[in-house]
C-alpha cells in the first residue's frame, strides 16, 4: 500500500510537497483505516482546488514517477527522460525533478526515490524497513557513484557499471532477474491512472471482464444492480475478433399501456444511454479490478458526469473493509463539495491545492490546516459550507 508520496519541481509544484496516506490520530471513520507493516493507512484521498490550482498535477506526479520507472527499460543510452519541471521562475527549469515514495510490500516498508532531468538520473535510492527493525539502506546512487548493500541487495552487486546515466538502477536490476527489484516494478505497475473526463483509454476493461467472465465479472453486475442504472443487463458481442473490440447493448424492460411488463428491448449503450451511465459502465471494470487486486486507482475528475450518489458509492466501496479486503486505495480529484462531509471522509483524507503569489502550487490536508488563530479544524464543523465560504482556501477568486 502507498504510505506517502513526496515530489518537487514538477509542473506547477516548485517546492517539495507530500501526499500522505498515513492515518492521523483522529476518531472519525476509524473502521476504514488499514494496518499494513505497523502503518495505519487510509484507503481514500481526495483533492480539492480551483481550476488550474494544480490538484490534477498531484495525480500526474504520481503517474510520472510510475512512468519514468516502468519506461526506463525501453530507453537507449542517449534517449531523453520525460521531465516537466516548474517553469515560472528563472532557475527551476534547470533544476532536477525529485520523486520519493514510501510503500508497503511483502511485509516490509520501502522508501524509493530519484532525482532526474531530461538528460540523466542524478540520484537514486532504496531503503527497506522490516517490522521491528530500523530502516536499512539497500543502495544509494549519486551520479555514477553507487553504494550497494552486499547482503540486503545482493541482486544489485556488480550491475552498477552496466547502468547508463539515463537509466534507473532498479529497472536495470529487475531486467537482469533481480527478484526484489522486479517486485518493486510490479508494485508500481499496480498504480492505475485514468481520466474521469475521457474513458477511451479504459472503456474496454469492463466489457472484456464481462465478456470473458474474468475475475470481477460478478461484482461488476452486482455494482450495476446496486447503482440502479436503469437497465437489466448488458449484452456484449465481439465486434472485431482480431483487435478484441467489443460492443455492448443494454437490456431494458418493455411495458404496455397499463404498465405491465410485456418483454424487453435492447439499446446500443454508445448511442442511447446517458453520459453518466456510460461512464459508470466504463469505470466499473477498473474499480472492481482495483478492489479485488489491491491496486492503487488514481482518477482525475472522478465526479465528472456522475451523480453525487454514484461518486459517494464508489468511495464507499474503498472505505468498506468487508468489500475492500486487499488494501486497495483510491486517490482522486474532484469539484463535488457534497463529499466534504465527515460522514463519508475523514479530515486526513481531504486535501487542498492552492497557488501562492508566484503561481507555485501548495498542497495541504484538512487535518493539518490551521486558521489565523492557529486552531485546528474541529470534527463538528460544516466542512462543505466552510470550504465554499473560503475558510480553507483552494477556491477561485472572482473579480
Amino acid at each position: 500500500m502507498l504510505v506517502n508520496f513526496t515530489f518537487k519541481n514538477f509542473r506547477s509544484f516548485r517546492d517539495e510537497m507530500t501526499l500522505s496516506m498515513e492515518a492521523a490520530s483522529i476518531q472519525e471513520l476509524s473502521e476504514a483505516v488499514v494496518k499494513s507493516c505497523d502503518e495505519e493507512l487510509l484507503p481514500v484521498a481526495v483533492m480539492y482546488g480551483a481550476n488550474s490550482s494544480g490538484k490534477s498535477n498531484v495525480l500526474k506526479a504520481l503517474k510520472a514517477m510510475r512512468d519514468v520507472l516502468l519506461n526506463s527499460v525501453k530507453l537507449n543510452p542517449k534517449d531523453k527522460l520525460d521531465a516537466e519541471p516548474f517553469c515560472l521562475d528563472l532557475t527551476s527549469a534547470e533544476q532536477p525533478t525529485s520523486f520519493e515514495i514510501q510503500f508497503t510490500l511483502n511485509g516490509s516498508k520501502f522508501r524509493y526515490g530519484f532525482d532526474y532531468t531530461a538528460n540523466e538520473i542524478l540520484a537514486e535510492w532504496l531503503y527497506e524497513k522490516r517490522v521491528g527493525e530500523r530502516e536499512f539502506e539497500l543502495f544509494l546512487r549519486s551520479g555514477n557513484e553507487f553504494k550497494i548493500s552486499k547482503t540486503r541487495f545482493a541482486e544489485g552487486n556488480g550491475k552498477q557499471d552496466a547502468t547508463p546515466s539515463n537509466r534507473l538502477f532498479v529497472s536495470l536490476v529487475a531486467q537482469l532477474n533481480g527478484k526484489l527489484s522486479q517486485s518493486i516494478l510490479d508494485w508500481f505497475s499496480s498504480i492505475e491512472y485514468i481520466s474521469g473526463m475521457d474513458g477511451k483509454e479504459y472503456a474496454g476493461k469492463t466489457l472484456e471482464m464481462l465478456f470473458l467472465n474474468q475475475q470481477g465479472a460478478t461484482e461488476i453486475k452486482q455494482l450495476f444492480t446496486e447503482t440502479n442504472l436503469g437497465f437489466n443487463e448488458l449484452d456484449i458481442e465481439l465486434d472485431d475478433s482480431v483487435a478484441m473490440k467489443m460492443k455492448a447493448e443494454s437490456v431494458h424492460n418493455l411495458y404496455d399501456a397499463d404498465g405491465t411488463m410485456v418483454g424487453v428491448r435492447t439499446f446500443s449503450t454508445d448511442k442511447m444511454e446517458s453520459e453518466g451511465t456510460k461512464k459508470m459502465i466504463e469505470i466499473a471494470g477498473p474499480l472492481v479490478d482495483a478492489i479485488l487486486s489491491g491496486k492503487i486507482l488514481v482518477v482525475d475528475e472522478l465526479d465528472a458526469k456522475l451523480h453525487p450518489f454514484l461518486t459517494r458509492k464508489i468511495i464507499g466501496l474503498f472505505m468498506d473493509r468487508e468489500i475492500n479486503r486487499n488494501g486497495a486505495q483510491l486517490i482522486f480529484a474532484t469539484h463535488d463539495t457534497n463529499l466534504l462531509n465527515l460522514q463519508y471522509l475523514r479530515r486526513d483524507q481531504i486535501w487542498f491545492t492552492e497557488k501562492d503569489k508566484t503561481d507555485s502550487t501548495e498542497l495541504y490536508s484538512l487535518v493539518e490546516f490551521r486558521d489565523d488563530a492557529g486552531n485546528k479544524v474541529r470534527n463538528d464543523r460544516n466542512i462543505e459550507k466552510d470550504y465554499i465560504n473560503g475558510r480553507y482556501g483552494a477556491i477561485p477568486f472572482m473579480s
